[in-house]
């Protein structure tokens, strides 16, 4: 009984068609039409602002979305390390610019973790990939619940999905004496679980073995969850699911270049293998609803992250995007400040040392 899908993303917003209206300034047009486009944005879940000028500096970028009264916040993932901030004060962020990962293809996801996320996000293009590529990517929840054939959609969230965000090889533990091993093999695992998974800012188990590849492979497992959400304002059932970019049957089959120990999967909530007929399914439902935007300097997308999935392609070249995640529009939420401040370990580490 699922609703139809009447808009969906993304709304173009081009400055040179309505260059008329912006003759007093982007920013006092901005401020003008806030209701309406924040409307648009609830209607269609992400909107792509094209041609505009004064978005084109990181100074811009902010006066765009202090127009809108959007309130910053950390990423979601901001310990992950994917994402460098370039302007802490800001909580601007690269979108996934290093080399490294240049021909890494990032799937379709929510910026989310399962204790933390983002109501909306800002993505701004400072520069396209010199060389090509790098399109953005957006799909809408909503359509692809609907799209999805009934069946594989109620196994999916019948059986609920585990995300696997890392691994970390322990194969030394296979060179001890089977009588210490076990409890050599149970100190680590309490070791990491609590040193390093709440550097994380995720409610992860640490589980030996679970892709059945290597014994000694210590898996940062998040627990279960449903791959579907109701919108927190519009009441609507959504596709609210990082399977398309953190499946590993997936991502062996297309471009990527993260090393092992940030290769993620995706499990049922029991930790058993989701059929992979039901992948590739998913996967090309996904991959129908994509809609490539090849965003130009100064170019904006404003996205719902409740609805609307994004990705990334591969590039060559440089490349310079940026995005500010937010918590709220309008009033600013009331927080107690320590507990907002955040943790750059893991994020300064895995910047110098993994990607």
């Amino acid at each position: 009984n699922l609703p139809p899908v009447g808009e969906t993303a993304p709304l173009i917003i081009d400055a040179k068609e309505i260059a008329e209206e912006l003759k007093k300034g982007e920013k006092e047009w901005v401020m003008a039409q806030k209701d309406k486009i924040m409307a648009q944005l609830q209607d269609h879940g992400a909107i792509w602002f094209r041609n505009f000028e004064s978005t084109k500096d990181a100074n811009g970028f902010r006066a765009f979305y202090e127009a809108l009264e959007l309130n910053p916040c950390l990423d979601p993932i901001h310990t992950s390390g994917l994402r460098a901030m370039t302007e802490k004060k800001d909580a601007v962020y690269e979108a996934v610019n290093k080399p490294s990962l240049a021909q890494h293809f990032v799937g379709l996801h929510n910026e989310s973790t399962f204790v933390k996320t983002a109501a909306f996000g800002a993505f701004v293009c400072f520069k396209p990939a010199s060389e090509g590529g790098g399109e953005f990517l957006v799909a809408d929840g909503a359509k692809i619940i609907n799209d999805m054939d009934k069946d594989v959609l109620r196994r999916v969230y019948e059986d609920k999905v585990r995300i696997s965000v890392s691994n970390l090889d322990l194969n030394f533990l296979g060179a001890l004496p089977e009588g210490p091993r076990q409890g050599v093999a149970d100190f680590f695992q309490d070791l990491i679980l609590k040193a390093v998974a709440p550097k994380f800012d995720m409610d992860l188990e640490m589980v030996y073995g679970a892709d059945k590849s290597n014994p000694y492979r210590l898996q940062a497992i998040e627990h279960a969850q449903s791959p579907i959400n109701t919108h927190p304002v519009t009441g609507k059932p959504v596709w609210f699911c990082n399977l398309h970019n953190h499946s590993r049957y997936l991502r062996d089959r297309r471009s990527c270049t993260v090393p092992e120990v940030g290769m993620t999967d995706v499990y049922r909530g029991d930790l058993k293998n989701i059929a992979y007929d039901d992948v590739r399914h998913i996967n090309e439902v996904c991959e129908k609803n994509i809609v490539t935007i090849p965003m130009q300097k100064g170019d904006v997308v404003l996205l719902d992250n409740y609805r609307v999935l994004h990705g990334r392609n591969t590039f060559k070249g440089d490349r310079n995007h940026a995005v500010t995640w937010f918590e709220s529009q309008g009033e600013p939420l009331k927080r107690d400040d320590a507990k907002g401040k955040p943790d750059d370990f893991m994020n300064d580490l895995i910047n110098k040392t993994l990607v």
